[in-house]
């Protein structure tokens, strides 16, 4: 392709991501100091992420929507389709803040396809979409889309994500359990109680798995415990539950006691001390870990642990044939605990598994459902009502309750939380349902095109739709989606298209794709993918790395030619006219249709070079904010 063409065009149709990039940049900010060990409060504002993402999101929709083009938005009344948009109007009629307008079909149709599958819609589903006149489209829309096989693959990703998963066994599992629908109360307690079979034939069981903790030392044997610290294991363990089940960061306090060190960060965990959470890791007190023996390689592996009973209780002193010894903790107190759920003290039924008890406790309390609810909203809505989703401070969650004296309400709409946690609850914890309610409300399907001055203080009120920088498997498949270009990754032995159908990060730079894995995964990995080692940054940042990626890879520029079966190929040999293959570029990358002055530009190109002309064109869509923006 002729490169100058091309920039000419880039720059006379959108606008490059970098300048996207603009409004998530602060002024200059001095090279931090080295941190004192004495100010605890400044350390542990790092373990529990300072970061306003409602003041990110907000500046970032700010500034991307006078890039998008502007559209005729209904700015009328809006009508209040349930209880959701009884909490947020309700409020922002009270406290008299503007808001948006609906979004129209275009916006609307794409943003759904996103959310709820991770891809984009076809041509035709826009050209229909928009021509319908019923009233009740939108609805059934969201009803066809969350239940699909793709909405499936969608939401596991993100569950994967969360739980740090990369067996293909576990990643089946979530998918069977979205797309059934299982109550995810049940799903919880699964993955809490499964034990005696390996976790790569128990899914649930992959968490143990992810929370091992390892002496760095060979096994002399197959009876050799002496490579894995166990009680480590079940405190990481037990913060990962805390963590993704009950939206709370307890890492400080299998430290130390809350006490001097977070009350500037957590007036919950302030109160606590570390025996009670000793006591919630004595839960698995009886959790026995045996790794798996290779005879031929004289090893063993974390990736196929035995879960059984036979554990000897949590004992900080003893816990032979295990080294007791902390590895990434500090010293414990060498004493034997026993189990104390920590929200509420309360202890297990002596004549049952500890394990089963903390199941129930966990899934029968309102903060497992509020967790619950505020991944789910911040997913849908950009901003959670509680970030980051495991910063919860139990102390000021519930409007019905006073605060500790200096705090305030921590959630952005307390109101709305504790009605969603009660009607998760009343719907058998379906995330189908709740999905839906979110999709279906009038908040959600706000246009981002605000009809004022934007001000800070009108973030907590969701007056507008935040957008959100897609994700590395969103934008990668958007990319072979929109080119007509399918990717090539291997699933255990099966060729797949989709990054979103692999169990994990790590299949993406497979063999399979005539060589293009590793630039496909330098797009992921820009785009906030982690490699589940660690708990996902679930991020919401353009950058200039993004950018660059985009427009140099060999993985884009490849498929924007007219080769291969590409589209813009099928497009030139269709017998289609200029103005047809214009129409059908940008429903197929950004789901709508050319304005004037983008069809006139872009109509000039072609007209002098049709080949290079619509490469160019295809090339530009690709690489504009618009493209990589859930809007």
């Amino acid at each position: 392709m002729k490169l100058t063409s091309k920039m000419l065009l880039f720059g006379a149709i959108t606008l490059s991501l970098v300048l996207v990039v603009a409004a998530q940049k602060q002024q200059p900010q001095p090279q931090p100091k080295p941190q004192d060990p004495a100010e605890f409060d400044k350390i542990h504002e790092s373990v529990f992420n300072k970061t306003d993402k409602g003041d990110e999101a907000g500046k970032l929709t700010e500034e991307a929507s006078r890039a998008l083009p502007s559209s005729a938005v209904n700015s009328g009344p809006i009508t209040r389709k349930n209880y959701v948009d009884e909490f947020i109007f309700g409020r922002i009629e009270r406290d008299k803040i503007p808001h948006a307008g609906l979004s129209t079909d275009e916006e609307f149709v794409r943003r759904a396809y996103v959310d709820a599958t991770g891809l984009l819609p076809a041509a035709d589903d826009v050209r229909q979409f928009v021509a319908s006149k019923d009233v009740d489209k939108r609805n059934k829309l969201i009803d066809r889309l969350v239940p699909s096989k793709e909405f499936a693959e969608q939401w596991a990703w993100y569950w994967a994500d969360l739980l740090r998963e990369k067996e293909n066994s576990m990643h089946f599992w979530l998918k069977e359990w979205l797309r059934i629908d299982r109550p995810y109360s049940d799903v919880v307690y699964d993955m809490l109680t499964g034990g005696a079979k390996t976790h790569t034939l128990v899914p649930g069981l992959g968490l143990f798995g992810e929370a091992y903790v390892g002496t760095n030392q060979l096994p002399v044997s197959p009876d050799d415990y002496a490579q894995l610290n166990r009680l480590d294991t079940l405190d990481y363990f037990s913060i990962d539950v805390a963590r993704v089940f009950l939206g709370m960061n307890t890492s400080c306090i299998s430290c130390h006691d809350g006490a001097g060190h977070l009350e500037a960060v957590n007036s919950y965990l302030a109160n606590r001390k570390r025996t009670e959470f000793y006591a919630q890791s004595a839960f698995f007190g009886r959790v026995r870990m045996i790794a798996k023996w290779d005879d031929r390689a004289k090893n063993n592996t974390s990736s196929d642990l035995v879960i059984d009973e036979f554990g000897n209780g949590y004992n900080t002193g003893n816990d032979a044939p295990y080294p007791t010894m902390a590895m990434n903790q500090y010293p414990r107190d060498g004493k034997v605990h026993e189990p104390a759920f920590l929200l509420t003290g309360e202890k297990p039924n002596p004549d049952k598994n500890p394990r089963t008890e903390l199941a129930r406790m966990i899934t029968s309390h309102p903060q497992f459902r509020r967790a619950a609810v505020n991944l789910i909203w911040g997913k849908l809505m950009t901003v959670s009502f509680v970030e980051p989703y495991d910063g919860f401070d139990l102390a000021r969650v519930d409007p019905k309750q006073p605060v500790p004296q200096g705090w305030t309400l921590q959630p952005t709409n307390p109101e709305l939380l504790e009605a969603m946690q009660e009607d998760f609850k009343a719907h058998n914890f379906s995330f189908q349902h709740m999905i839906k309610t979110i999709m279906k409300s009038s908040a959600y399907q706000l246009s981002t095109q605000f009809p004022a001055e934007w001000k800070p203080d009108y973030i907590s009120y969701y007056p507008r739709k935040y957008v959100r920088v897609m994700t590395g498997p969103e934008v990668i498949d958007a990319l072979t989606q929109a080119t007509g270009r399918p990717a090539e990754f291997d699933y255990s032995g099966l060729p797949v298209s989709r990054v979103t159908q692999l169990s994990g990060p790590g299949a993406v730079g497979g063999r399979r794709g005539g060589g293009e894995g590793n630039e496909l995964k330098n797009i992921l990995q820009s785009f906030f993918q982690s490699n589940r080692a660690t708990p996902a940054p679930l991020g919401n940042k353009a950058s200039t790395l993004q950018a660059l990626l985009l427009m140099s890879s060999k993985a884009i520029n490849d498929r924007v030619l007219a080769q291969n079966g590409s589209r813009v190929q099928k497009l030139l040999e269709s017998g289609k006219t200029n103005d047809q293959i214009i129409d059908e570029l940008f429903l197929s990358s950004l789901s709508r249709w050319p304005l004037a002055a983008e069809r006139e530009v872009a109509l000039r190109y072609i007209g002098k070079d049709r080949k290079t002309g619509v490469e160019n064109l295809e090339w530009v869509l690709l690489n504009g904010n618009e493209f990589v923006l859930n809007h």
